[in-house]
């Protein structure tokens, strides 16, 4: 029983995804491992506040130290999600989709760690529309293993929006980090009984 629960550690959860991602990764990339801090998701070109029913250009760029690009085929992808307003990109470029009520890379898209889109802001600028973007690094063997990845939430308010803000990176603890550490726990649990009984 022991061998299977070592053996099921070692199996990576999923191959990696080069099309883009769904719903799946509406918390994170979890069939890359955790969430890794070496890995920087940024987004640029977005105001403080915006105006209503305005379109501002932003782009996302994922970057690692310890993941370098692999030129020669996949090197990242991202997930985004927004509460408000409406998404824009160019798809004449190739590189972003909709998917599942979200965004992310295309397979031409998994090429780079950078991306460019456009916001238009909701009619209501006393409002706010919160941003959730997963991004990752990635190593280009073809599987879930060796890949960094992050996230990054804010909350971008209306010019006239008095309420609370929202913004830094989510340090959360996903399900699969909960589940990992329980499985390691139990594995050296037993471990630990089988050393005591010799």
């Amino acid at each position: 029983m022991l061998v299977l629960v070592l053996l099921a550690l070692l199996i990576p959860f999923a191959t990696s995804a080069p099309w883009g991602i769904g719903e799946i990764a509406n918390d994170g990339c979890l069939c890359h491992g955790e969430r890794n801090t070496n890995t920087q998701v940024e987004i640029q070109g977005l105001p403080d506040s915006f105006e209503a029913n305005m379109t501002y250009n932003f782009s996302i760029t994922v970057s690692s130290q310890s993941v370098p690009a692999n030129l020669d085929g996949e090197i990242g992808g991202f997930r985004l999600l927004i509460t408000g307003g409406t998404v824009g990109f160019n798809s004449s470029e190739g590189f972003v989709q909709n998917l599942e009520n979200g965004w992310t890379h295309t397979e031409a898209g998994n090429a780079v760690r950078h991306w460019n889109l456009s916001f238009t802001s909701p009619n209501d600028n006393a409002s706010f529309v919160d941003f959730t973007v997963y991004g990752n690094a990635v190593n280009g063997n073809q599987a879930s293993t060796g890949d960094e990845w992050n996230s990054v939430e804010f909350r971008l308010p209306g010019v006239q929006y008095e309420g609370e803000s929202l913004s830094g990176d989510n340090d959360d603890f996903s399900p699969l980090d909960y589940s990992v550490g329980l499985v390691s726990l139990l594995v050296l649990s037993c471990l630990f009984l089988i050393t005591l009984r010799d």
